[in-house]
């Protein structure tokens, strides 16, 4: 190797020495005035405190430069001043703080902080059965406020031979009479201020839910036992033929009594509404050997009799089943279930209030008299 290279080679070494001190020396000033803002800072924490008669809590320390003298005295003070790149954790023994706890949640002498508990979305305690009728019968879009049908009352199949020329030919007779279904409005309605619709749109959101729901709810339960009568709607108790029960069978076996009854006259039956309590005695029968006849507890039966689907609803009183042709029964659909909001009814708008309506019409048709019927379950 050239005398040249070496020579080169040595000072550029040099100067690569010569930088990093450089830079060593720069981060370590950086760092011993980072620790003095430091120790001016907890000097004037001190002071404070001391100010604040807060001197008490303290049980070692009494004047605002003993934590900073406490400090500076550390041996971890000591090695940064050597090079060393940060203090680590200085411990300050002797130093007590008065706990901080959650209000009323700490030991005697603990200071309270009030935190303020989350807030869960929605709105709860709102249970909400299944409406499963309303999924089942069929729909009719209405257009005014009433529907008018006729509806066939009795007829006899006379269709017979007519086994000699010019023979008077058999006559049926056909009993029928007009029929006309209320198209009834459900509503109801609440008010909450603009704020908390604005602050909470979770809450808003469950309201309008919670108001919708209840219309169908009602719905439901007038289109089974609702009483006719002005703006009301006639259930299907109502339209229901009492079916007479042959002997003094079970509750299952009137019920299937009922439905080839039906069948039997031409209609089709399709479905079975009864109250829950019914449907459980019915499903927790036991034979005579003590097992379930239908299902178990662990494996319930499908909500069916006789091949008939089986739908409960507490709309429907206890002993009382009804066995339905849905293909002659209609939800009569005039006004969809909505939802308005209005600041302009009553003095809303200088009151900062919203009124929130809820609202459907609706009405139920029965096309043929034979299409219900109604059971009764209770012991003679």
């Amino acid at each position: 190797m050239s005398i040249e290279l070496l020579t080169k080679a040595v000072e550029e070494q040099t100067a690569a020495v010569v930088e990093m001190k450089t830079k060593n020396e720069a981060e370590i000033a950086e760092q011993k005035s980072e620790i003095r803002r430091l120790n001016d800072f907890v000097s004037d924490l001190a002071q404070k405190y001391v100010r604040g008669n807060h001197s008490d809590s303290f049980e070692t320390f009494r004047t605002p430069g003993d934590l900073s003298l406490k400090f500076s005295q550390s041996d971890q003070f000591a090695a940064v001043q050597n090079g060393a790149p940060t203090t680590g954790r200085v411990a300050l023994d002797g130093v007590s703080i008065k706990a901080l706890t959650n209000a009323g949640a700490g030991v005697t002498g603990s200071t309270d902080y009030n935190v303020q508990a989350q807030r869960a979305d929605g709105l709860y305690n709102d249970p909400r059965r299944s409406l499963t009728l309303l999924d089942i019968l069929p729909r009719l879009p209405v257009s005014v406020g009433s529907f008018e049908y006729m509806r066939l009352i009795d007829y006899v199949n006379a269709a017979a031979f007519q086994t000699e020329e010019g023979q008077q030919k058999a006559e049926a007779t056909l009993e029928m009479e007009p029929e006309t279904a209320t198209i009834a409005t459900i509503a109801h309605f609440t008010r909450a201020s603009v704020q908390v619709l604005d602050d909470a749109p979770a809450l808003a959101q469950k309201i309008g839910d919670l108001l919708q729901y209840g219309l169908l709810a009602k719905l439901e339960a007038e289109l089974v036992s609702g009483t006719e009568g002005k703006g009301r709607i006639k259930g299907l108790v109502d339209f229901a033929i009492p079916f007479a029960v042959t002997g003094t069978p079970a509750p299952v076996d009137a019920i299937g009594q009922a439905v080839v009854g039906m069948n039997s006259n031409g209609w089709e039956a399709g479905l079975i509404v009864m109250n829950p309590v019914d449907w459980f005695t019915i499903s927790s029968e036991r034979g005579t050997d003590g097992q379930y006849v239908l299902g178990s507890p662990r494996d319930p039966s499908p909500p069916a009799l006789w091949g008939v689907p089986v739908v409960t609803t507490p709309s429907l009183a206890v002993g009382s089943v009804l066995v339905v042709d849905p293909n002659q029964v209609a939800i009569l659909d005039r006004e969809q279930p909505s939802l308005m909001a209005s600041r302009e009814s009553g003095n809303n708008f200088t009151t900062n209030m919203v009124t929130l309506l809820a609202e459907t019409r609706a009405g139920l048709a029965v096309f043929s008299a034979g299409a219900v019927l109604v059971v009764d379950l209770t012991p003679a």
